[in-house]
């Protein structure tokens, strides 16, 4: 087990941290590439500034992890260890990454570029996503309620197919949700 270890500006490109345990351990401006997390565990860990490409999460148990001012792409976080699954994203850019299936309530998405993901059959009870760019990203049979979007942009959410309960959101972007409605507004 690695416990409170800092790592700063490492390469682990095709890595294989399978079966390891990280707590408490800080990353920082590192880069995965193609790395193997499968049935890892990254414990109360941070990754700061840090790039992640086509990582393998297959269940991987990311408990209480923060990523910050960090770089995501094509992260299939449907594939971790749904037990203890919680995370933070601030100021983060996400691509192509897949949150189907999960029950991540208390998320928080604050800043981040979220930009073609996934989210299908995801509970995202009391989630933040303040000011988040939500472009082409999808949310079907999403539970939102509660969640922020106040000064979000760029999202497409169809409230007919999508759990929209004491959501908060901010105009203009708000009036995204009526063009799911046959209405037109002069």
């Amino acid at each position: 087990m690695e416990e409170d270890k800092f790592f700063k500006g490492k390469e682990f490109n095709k890595t294989s941290f399978e079966k390891m345990t990280f707590f408490n351990c800080v990353f920082d401006k590192c880069v995965f590439k193609e790395s193997i997390f499968a049935n890892a565990r990254f414990i109360e860990c941070s990754f700061k500034r840090c790039y992640l490409q086509a990582v393998k999460l297959d269940h991987c148990r990311l408990q209480d992890v923060l990523f910050e001012e960090s770089k995501i792409v094509t992260g299939e976080f449907h594939k971790c260890d749904k037990t203890f699954l919680s995370f933070q994203f601030i100021d983060c850019l996400l691509m192509g990454c897949n949150f189907s299936d999960l029950k991540i309530p208390s998320t928080n998405f604050f800043k981040s570029k979220i930009q073609d993901c996934y989210f299908n059959n995801t509970n995202l009870t009391n989630s933040n996503f303040q000011q988040a760019d939500l472009s082409r990203s999808v949310f079907h049979h999403v539970n939102l309620t509660k969640v922020n979007f106040t000064d979000a942009v760029n999202y497409s959410i169809n409230p007919h197919v999508n759990i929209l309960k004491n959501t908060l959101l901010s105009t203009p972007e708000a009036l995204s949700l009526l063009s799911f409605f046959d209405i037109k507004i002069n």
